[in-house]
């Protein structure tokens, strides 16, 4: 006598042909993997492009000066230079950011490239660490690009990991105005999607950050301030390679800045969304 197969064994079956039809399978998804940053070995060199769009409205003691639409083009390389003995990896980051300006009332726009280089050492749960600017140093940029990767890049889970974990970096920051504020970012792995021809984690992003401008007091015209930024995101990051392969990002920035001139305060603010991509677009070793 014929047996009719238990209901979850026949629910099961009619999953698994689903999947099949969607062009997935049951069976070929990794149900545990590890986040691991692999920079290394030395002479590694990973190139990414990005593309970034503001739109937004500047103002002066809160009247508007000026509405702008930018779009910032960047060439990023990452260059592993030495394998330290507890496992960091010390990497030259090299920035190229070009945009078109304004000149005059004339409409007529000059092409400005700006170059920015960097190094630090970085673990292979991506945390970074001894950040020194390089060329020309400026010491409160230098702290400020500093203060965004330790609010705004992800510190990955020790442990093998699936979908559907999530994880919380918390960070006091102290401002300019002596209050503290607590930036927050939360991760969220969604699944594995191939992409580029890697097998690439999926993860989701959003985060409240402060990053503070502090005065120069040798310098009566430095100015202080705050860049609030809210942004979200997704992130491919190829497992085996260890490394993102795109991120597409929002962000919604208030930029506000003080400084004395005429014996007066004078505040101005930038107010912005953002969209920017970054995509992978050369993987070499020297």
């Amino acid at each position: 006598m014929k047996h009719s197969p238990p209901l979850a064994a026949s629910l099961f079956f009619v999953f698994c042909t689903l999947l099949i039809i969607s062009g997935l399978s049951c069976s070929n998804q990794p149900t545990e993997f590890k986040l691991e940053a692999k920079y290394g070995p030395v002479g590694k060199i990973i190139q990414y492009k990005l593309d970034s769009h503001r739109v937004g409205t500047a103002y002066n003691n809160g009247e508007v000066v000026e509405e702008f639409d930018v779009k910032v083009e960047g060439d990023i390389t990452y260059t592993a230079q030495k394998v330290l003995p507890d496992g960091y990896t010390l990497v030259l980051e090299e920035n190229e950011w070009s945009w078109d300006e304004a000149v005059d009332d004339t409409g007529k726009v000059k092409r400005v490239t700006k170059d920015y280089a960097y190094k630090y050492e970085v673990s292979t749960t991506s945390k970074m660490r001894s950040l020194k600017m390089l060329g020309k140093p400026s010491q409160t940029w230098e702290d400020y690009v500093r203060s965004f990767t330790e609010q705004g890049m992800p510190v990955f889970p020790e442990e093998k990991i699936s979908a559907g974990y999530q994880w919380t970096q918390t960070v006091m920051v102290d401002l300019p105005d002596s209050q503290t504020y607590e930036a927050k970012a939360v991760y969220i792995v969604k699944g594995i999607a191939h992409k580029q021809g890697y097998e690439c984690a999926i993860i989701e992003y959003q985060a409240s950050l402060a990053l503070p401008l502090f005065p120069n007091p040798s310098d009566s015209m430095s100015q202080s301030g705050v860049d609030w930024i809210e942004m979200n995101g997704i992130m491919y990051f190829a497992i085996e390679a260890g490394l993102a392969i795109n991120i597409e990002e929002r962000r919604r920035v208030v930029s506000e800045r003080f400084h004395f001139k005429g014996g007066k305060q004078v505040e101005r603010k930038n107010d912005f969304e953002a969209v920017i991509s970054q995509n992978l677009v050369s993987l070499s070793s020297t």
